[in-house]
């Protein structure tokens, strides 16, 4: 009994520590946000060091090894009829999860818009601003689609996986020269063994803070996959929020000098405007669209083809409402629609001279 009442004050003091630690994201900002994604980025870039030197993505492993000790424990503690010191045990051990997930990397949901950290303004814009941006995220992207090796149907080929998760990192590099906030770390991404799965339920990749890793699966499209691993080393930058690791993946692939990455973030920044003049001005966008190239219309169409074909509706849904709640728990408002709020950071990026 005294070490179930251990487990249960523990478990206490740990909500109580996490709870000062959201309480004092949200109500001292300035204070910690001096410090803390710095500390953040360093903390993550020691681990992802570590883990680096394994092949494949760890936090899988992981994973598969918790849900194992899950059920063994669980099988033992009926047998020896221990329930409460079982779920006591559970309790704390998602006490301490929470609580580390929190500290190392889960505040960064509550830091101040990634414009302050790029020093760019930000303000409405009208659908007349948003088509002009459109055009030019478009027209980019047209001049980059010819670089990229393509099939038969015009389809950017798939490029060897592993090559392109070495070679992510260069755009954060290369940004680090003029803006701090990119200076973690730029080790390989991992391919995810679980990728038929993940292709299943509609996602393309994941960061895990407790190893570092940022991971990709190898079902995502081929034009997007160079964007997508960007998106996930952007999260390992200490951008939590959706919109921003869009937003830090795109720069970081603009900022590449190989033509794949570049193609890739301005493709990714084109569809992003271009759907969100779609539900402001249709017909705006349908004269954008007239511009489009060929090579980039064989993209779009091979992309939505292609994850119509290897995604499970009910699956996808499922996974969307609990990464919605998710994301949600951490004041991100929009949800999962978070991900479209890119198009702001990239008009402000274009406006501002940036571009």
């Amino acid at each position: 009994m005294t070490k179930t009442i251990l487990r249960l004050m523990l478990s206490g003091a740990l909500v109580v520590l996490t709870a000062i630690m959201v309480l004092a994201a949200k109500f001292l900002t300035p204070v910690v946000f001096s410090f803390y994604p710095d500390f953040s980025r360093s903390a993550i870039k020691v681990v992802a060091a570590i883990t680096s030197v394994i092949p494949i993505a760890l936090c899988e492993l992981l994973l598969v090894f918790l849900v194992f000790w899950f059920f063994f424990t669980l099988i033992r503690a009926i047998m020896r009829a221990r329930m409460v010191r079982w779920l006591t045990g559970v309790l704390l051990s998602v006490c301490i999860l929470v609580t580390v997930f929190v500290g190392l990397w889960g505040l960064n949901y509550y830091a101040p818009p990634m414009q302050e950290r790029l020093n760019i303004d930000s303000r409405q814009y009208s659908a007349q601003e948003l088509k002009e941006a459109t055009i030019y995220y478009r027209d980019m992207a047209n001049s980059l689609a010819a670089q990229v090796e393509r099939d038969a149907d015009g389809v950017m080929v798939a490029y060897d996986f592993d090559t392109l998760a070495e070679q992510a990192g260069e755009g954060f590099e290369t940004l680090t020269k003029t803006y701090d906030c990119f200076d973690g770390s730029t080790v390989r991404v991992k391919k995810l063994l679980s990728s038929p799965l993940m292709g299943k339920i509609g996602m393309t990749g994941g960061f895990i803070c407790f190893t570092g890793e940022s991971c990709v699966s190898t079902t995502t499209h081929t034009a997007s996959m160079p964007f997508t691993m960007c998106h996930e080393i952007g999260h390992r930058m200490a951008f939590a929020r959706e919109d921003e690791a869009n937003f830090a993946g795109f720069l970081a692939c603009a900022a590449n000098e190989r033509p794949e990455f570049r193609y890739s973030g301005y493709y990714a920044a084109f569809r992003y405007c271009y759907n969100a003049l779609y539900k402001a001005d249709a017909q705006a966008a349908l004269d954008v669209w007239s511009g489009v190239c060929a090579e980039i219309a064989a993209d779009w169409n091979a992309s939505v083809e292609h994850y119509e074909a290897i995604r499970s509706e009910t699956a996808a849904e499922v996974t969307d409402n609990v990464y919605d709640t998710y994301l949600k728990s951490f004041s991100v408002e929009s949800g999962v629609q978070s991900y479209g709020e890119v198009t702001d950071l990239l008009l402000d990026w274009y406006f501002g001279g940036e571009a």
